[in-house]
This record gives structure tokens, sequence and C-alpha cells, in this order.
């Protein structure tokens, strides 16, 4: 009996330790963006973010504007950044005499108009789902880039807080 307890202590301690051959299933934490997402050709008639805000959910829209109107614009790990009105905010590059190391955070800017003269761009999936990369440096695009970008309006869109489903993005050079 103690012989046949140590011959399956020793298969365990085999079982357990023994490398296995086989890869390990790869885990796809990013998502990749349409190879159509960004574009060349200038869309025509956008309007601008003020114009955008009063459509709603489920409304094709092309709307430009300029990426800012936070500390942090870009969401880091999705498909996700948000939209100022030029017009209606000033970032502080366009300033005389301001050296803000932030431009693209309007600080500036009350609370309120930031609120209205902003909105949300993403990038989703089929199912809806904003998608998990990044966008800031895609094809150039960066904080203070002006942008025309087309795409419907989100579902979950109001008057408080607008979202774009961006189905193309222009980037003016």
């Amino acid at each position: 009996m103690k012989i046949f307890s140590l011959l399956i202590v020793g298969l365990l301690i085999w079982g357990c330790t023994k490398e296995t051959k086989e890869p390990l299933e790869e885990v796809k934490t990013e998502s990749s963006l349409p190879s159509d997402l960004f574009v060349t050709e200038k869309a025509s008639s956008p309007v601008p973010v003020l114009e955008a805000r009063k459509l709603k959910a489920g409304e094709k829209v092309t709307v430009q504007g300029k990426v800012m109107g936070t500390m942090n614009p870009f969401i880091e790990g999705r498909a996700l950044f948000v939209m100022g009105d030029p017009d209606k905010l000033k970032s502080c590059d366009v300033r005389p005499d301001d050296d803000c190391p932030t431009p693209w955070d309007v600080c500036c800017e009350s609370d309120k108009d930031i609120a209205a003269g902003t909105l949300s761009i993403q990038v989703v999936d089929a199912d809806g789902r904003v998608l998990k990369t990044g966008l800031e440096g895609q094809n150039g695009l960066k904080k203070l880039s002006k942008v025309i970008v087309e795409g419907v309006v989100a579902s979950n869109s109001n008057a408080d807080a607008m979202t774009i489903n961006a189905s193309k993005i222009y980037i003016e050079k």
C-alpha cells in the first residue's frame, strides 16, 4: 500500500510540473480601427459643434471642430476623444501672450461654455461598444487637431451630453 501511495504522489507531482508544448491562447486586448476611418478628402458642408448638439439620436451629421475641451481630450485605450467648437471656445494657443502649457484644456472658458461647446467622438464596433484602442497619435490625430467627423448621433446622447459615433475622420493638416 505504501508503494501505491508513493506512486500516486509521484504521478501527481510529475503531472503538475510537466511543461506543456501547446501554445497559450493569445488574449486580444485591443480592437483595430476600421481601415477606412481616416480619410484624406474633406467632407462638404460640415456644421459646427454648437449646431450638431441640436440633433437627435440616430441622425447623421458631419461636424467640424478641434480636439480640446478638457485636460485629457483622449481616453487612453479607447477610441474616443472630446471635440470643441473653436467659434465658441478659445484654446490658449490662439490667445495672444498666453503661454499655458495645456492649451487644449480651454481653462480660460467657463464650465458652462465648455459643456455647451463640446461633444464626444467615439468609434464603435458592430454591437455599439467603443473600440478598445486609443485614437491619440493615429494618423497624426493629436490635441488641438482641427477635424471633420462624419457619423451618427449616438443613442445615449441628450441635450447635456452629446456623442457622435464616427464613421470617418478628416484631420486638417
